[in-house]
């Protein structure tokens, strides 16, 4: 019978556990500052490796020029000595020299675009080359699930976006490289933290308890996807938010990013492809010389906005009016000054890269030091990877391929929480600070409670708590992956691959009993938390290709897969010092022994396993079909379910192939596609359909009933898309419409009486659906010797509904203040309306009191999904000169200001708290209490200049430094909105009993303005 440990006192085992972690974490610290030390050696061994391996360097010198059609100097062509692993890239004019083995070699002459060349160099040093344009533009390779596909052979809904196309600047996770850049994807930062949780949304929203993140494929190894970041809940100050599980991965080893959007693409993946599919792909070696790259950039960061508060001047005036003036400290200070900073971030990246033949290499390492706008907060990371493939036997029939990425990230975090309280909140304390109070007495001392004799009322101070506070996590990942591919026949390969994902995490925070907050004072608050999170993935694939006869082409793929997943947590939580000159952290056992609790929990079994295949069909280019099936079982549903089965079809006829299209010399490609397909969602708590209990202090209760029965969330999906390409693919575009609609909804109520008091999952008698239509454009406007001008675009329209449900309103949307709390809620699921409409009554103004207005009833008020998605790039060349921007945008929905809602109110004026000046010099009566209503919803509508960058290609400088290039970047530079908060991308979770929220701003983190400086070049 599976067992759920709860908190409460343990025994000794559990307190020798508590010690081990602690020391773990001392231990922690230590590395920290080895590795700091090691990695400055580290990084110059790449360096000295290549000037040995030069030193020794003899044979025939050889140069010369590659010329495109035009005779125009292709830069960055590779030019390799065949069976060797000697060779150069062209620079900037086409150039290249290098010192071969053999003056009667083979060069080797291959870009992107082109055709590759083979060039016998029989004893000459000079050769000129002349490369030919590659017409088969439509040939390229995208990843699509246990294996690739070329573009003009896809039948699904595929983005990629590649490092070309990358956004550029400070960027902590992959997910950043392409936000705005794919069509039907909305990407929103929840906070402006470094390295804060992102909300990532393919097609919108399809689920309303189960997970809507997508599933993230690292190299060909699914990950876990859970928050790495140790939870941890800090009293009023409430619990941190989690930190964004991908910050491991370097953004500058990322060679490209897949999105599959629809089911004939992702059911591949089965139980976990309902939100769709994102496959990161990272930099492999290259054949060649040992080739060494050096990236650096220095960067400052700003708070980009925030709410337009009174000024000490206003402040008084407001004072006046409301004849408070003893409210009035007589000083002027600006709380978010006292708070806030100009942020420094320093990058640094170093890869090596060469191989041959036979192997090929890449190594890296990768330095961020990223300091938070808020002071004290940061983010760290060391990184380092190294990827390798080898081919053995004759015909190289034997491959094997090897990825490793392994990452240490250091966090401090400030004291903000999605649930904390008014009091707790720095954000919140910094609104209301009264700028007439100064941050300190004239002994230094913290001013708590009240200024002087008359001036109380007063907030938490925020430069006490952010004084008083410390939060420090340390996270380390590895990411390892070997794959077999072995050529049994032609065309039918064999390969096996097993990968590993493992993450640990330590966590510590500390509340000093120095600071005046009603849980806090004169006791403190530490906790300890620590985190295991593993994942192994075990896959045997047979793949067939073959081209059957002049007019078909089959590729078929037979898989087997196994997935474990382990997850292991502890938390101490201490109270009750009789010293704050140490960190509670440090002192556990000074803590009052009825204070300190500890708990740990461990994930029942969690596997999946899976038989899957597909089958691609391709007559004369002109027909294309592709069939899926996958079957998954899962350890987390009932015995009569454990087994969904997701199967797929699509189909696509190459229009421009046909005869009545031929001759047409400004038709490119004309591809019309169709599929459907079927897939699942089982992102929800293993165990859940089993009976668990928890275990107290000195108690075993049910916490979960079983449920046999409880079956796959599936998603059906169709999607209707046209492809199409003019004047040689120089604009090119899709138009695609899709409709999905997510059934079997896996949901939590409490259990039915006379049960115990606990909960049970079941699958909703509902059904979520999300319709739309996508545009993707892309334009070379102009390509000429001097000049060349890219334009892109992508729109989006999405309709969400949730139907066919006959139960209660599920709550959800919690809004915080002072007056309010539990029930207090602004969003619910009710049939008929979108996923997280607004249900509030509505604001109608003031009576000639001043006293708000409210209609009596509630009533379904706004939708916070963005029925509009929008985004542009442009990318313009000029000699040694490149320009780019990056706008992104949302429209048509509506956010919930709960930070107005809790602290810039009128009774908060009243108590002497700041606020606007339209609330302290306005008609509004002090006495209006707190109320939901729409006087606090507002247009998420907003327009961003995302990023923006100019650069300067430098060229080779002397014969050692080659490609090098300057770089100016900005982030966050524009942002066009109504809205009043912080930012209207900013989502809260503020969710009710697990169902969660959307769209919904409490005092967060704020977003930061970027600018970043950069060198980068090749050895």
């Amino acid at each position: 019978m599976p067992i759920q440990p709860s908190g409460g006192m343990a025994g000794t085992t559990a307190a020798m556990r508590a010690t081990d972690d602690l020391i773990y974490n001392f231990n922690s610290i230590k590395m920290k500052h080895i590795l700091q030390r090691e990695l400055r050696y580290l990084f110059v061994l790449p360096l000295l490796f290549l000037i040995c391996n030069n030193a020794f360097a003899q044979g025939h010198m050889v140069q010369g020029k590659v010329t495109d059609e035009k005779g125009t100097g292709l830069p960055g062509v590779t030019v390799m000595e065949k069976g060797t692993t000697k060779g150069a890239a062209t620079d900037l004019d086409g150039n290249f020299a290098f010192q071969a083995t053999s003056s009667t070699g083979t060069l080797v002459i291959s870009f992107v675009g082109y055709q590759p060349q083979e060039v016998p160099i029989n004893n000459r040093a000079t050769i000129a080359v002349s490369m030919k344009p590659d017409a088969r533009a439509l040939d390229e390779v995208v990843v699509v699930g246990y294996g690739t596909a070329r573009v003009k052979d896809i039948t699904g809904s595929v983005a990629r976006v590649g490092e070309k196309d990358f956004n550029t600047g400070i960027n902590t996770s992959p997910e950043q490289l392409i936000q705005g850049k794919v069509a039907g994807v909305n990407i929103v930062n929840n906070s402006g933290a470094p390295g804060g949780e992102v909300t990532f949304r393919i097609r919108g929203t399809s689920s309303v308890r189960s997970g809507n993140q997508p599933l993230f494929v690292v190299d060909g190894v699914p990950l876990d996807g859970r928050n790495t970041k140790p939870a941890a809940a800090a009293g009023e100050l409430g619990s941190p938010a989690g930190s964004n599980p991908l910050n491991f991965l370097n953004p500058n080893d990322i060679a490209t990013i897949d999105v599959l959007k629809d089911a004939s693409a992702t059911a591949i993946y089965g139980a976990r492809g309902a939100n769709g599919v994102v496959i990161i792909t990272t930099k492999k070696g290259q054949q060649g010389a040992p080739t060494l790259n050096v990236d650096m950039s220095t960067g400052v960061s700003m708070m980009a906005r925030k709410p337009e508060l009174m000024d000490a001047n206003t402040f008084r005036q407001g004072l006046a009016l409301r004849q408070i003036e003893n409210r009035d400290g007589g000083g002027d200070v600006d709380a978010f000054d006292e708070i806030m900073r100009t942020a420094q971030t320093q990058i640094a990246n170093v890869s090596m890269t060469g191989g041959n033949d036979k192997s090929n290499y890449r190594l890296s390492l990768g330095y961020h030091d990223q300091e938070g706008i808020i002071k004290k907060s940061g983010f760290k990371k060391y990184t380092g990877s190294f990827t390798g493939t080898y081919n053995f036997l004759p015909e190289d029939r034997l491959k094997v391929d090897v990825n490793l990425i392994v990452a240490n990230t250091l966090e401090n975090g400030a004291p903000i929480a999605e649930n904390s309280n008014v009091n707790g909140s720095l954000i919140g304390n910094a609104i209301e600070w009264n700028p007439t109070v100064p941050f300190r007495n004239a002994d230094g001392t913290f001013v708590q409670r009240v200024y002087g004799t008359n001036v109380s009322g007063l907030p938490t101070n925020p430069a006490a708590l952010l004084e008083y506070y410390n939060d420090e996590t340390n996270i380390t990942n590895v990411l390892a992956n070997v794959g077999a591919t072995f050529n049994i026949v032609k065309g039918l390969d064999y390969r096996a691959s097993f990968g590993v994902n493992q993450s640990k995490g330590n966590r510590a925070i500390d509340t000093s009993g120095d600071l005046f907050l009603s849980t806090i004072t004169d006791i403190g608050l530490a906790v300890v938390s620590n985190s295991n999170l593993t994942s192994s993935t075990l896959t045997h694939t047979l793949n067939y290709n073959s081209q059957v006869t002049d007019g078909l082409t089959l590729d078929l793929l037979a898989g087997y897969e196994y997935q474990t997943y382990k997850n292991r947590r502890s938390e101490i939580t201490a109270r009750g010092f009789t010293s704050f000159d140490l960190r509670g952290s440090d002192i556990l056992q000074n803590a009052r022994r009825d204070q300190i609790n500890i708990s740990s929990y461990q994930d029942p079994t969690n596997e999946i396993q899976s038989y899957f295949g597909r089958a691609n069909l391709n007559f004369s280019d002109r027909f294309l079909i592709t069939a899926t099936m996958r079957a998954d079982g899962s350890t987390k549903f009932g015995s009569n379910n454990k087994y969904g089965y997701f199967p797929s079809f699509a189909g696509a006829w190459v229009l421009s192939e046909e005869q009545f299209l031929a001759g047409k010399e400004t038709l490119s490609n004309l591809k019309l596609r169709l599929g459907w397909g079927r897939t699942g969602n089982q992102e929800f708590p293993a165990g859940a359909s089993q009976e668990r209990y928890e275990f107290g202090m000195q108690s075993i209760a049910l916490a979960n009933v079983a449920n046999p029965d409880l079956k796959w969330e599936t998603t059906e999906a169709i999607n209707l898309g046209l492809d199409f390409g003019f004047f040689n693919n120089r604009l090119n575009g899709t138009i695609e419409f899709f409709d999905k609609a997510t059934k079997d909804l896996l949901f939590r109520l409490p259990a039915l009486q006379p049960a115990p008091s606990a909960n049970y999952w079941t699958n909703l008698p509902a059904t979520v659906k999300n319709t739309g239509v996508e545009l993707l454009l892309s334009a070379l406007v102009i390509e000429n010797e001097k000049w060349m001008w890219e334009v892109g675009m992508n729109a989006t329209y999405l309709k969400n509904r949730f139907e066919d449900y006959t139960g209660a309103p599920v709550l959800t949307g919690q809004i915080n203040g002072n007056g309010l709390g539990e029930g207090s809620n602004s969003q619910r699921l009710a049939n008929g309306q979108p996923l997280f409409a607004y249900y509030m009554r509505e604001f109608e103004g003031f009576d000639d009191d001043g006293a708000a207005l409210y209609s009596q009833e509630a009533d379904f008020v706004g939708d916070p999904n963005p029925n509009y998605l929008v985004g542009f790039n442009t990318n313009v060349s000029r000699g040694k000169f490149n320009f780019t921007m990056n706008f992104n945008g949302a429209f048509g929905h509506q956010l919930y200001n709960n930070t107005a809602n809790a602290v810039i109110t009128a009774a908060n004026f009243g108590l002497g708290r700041n606020a606007t000046s339209d609330i302290a010099l306005g008609p509004e009566s002090l006495s209006n209490s707190n109320v939901v209503s729409t006087r606090y919803m507002e247009s998420g509508n907003f327009l961003r200049l995302q990023s923006a960058a100019l650069g300067y290609t430098l060229g080779n400088i002397g014969t050692t430094f080659k490609n090098a290039r300057l770089y100016l970047t900005g982030q966050n530079l524009l942002l066009f909105t109504n809205y009043s908060g912080f930012d209207p991308e900013v989502n809260t979770n503020r969710g009710v009993n697990g169902v969660p929220s959307f769209g919904i701003e409490y005092t967060p983190y704020p977003m930061a303005r970027n600018f970043t400086l950069g060198f980068n070049v090749s050895f």
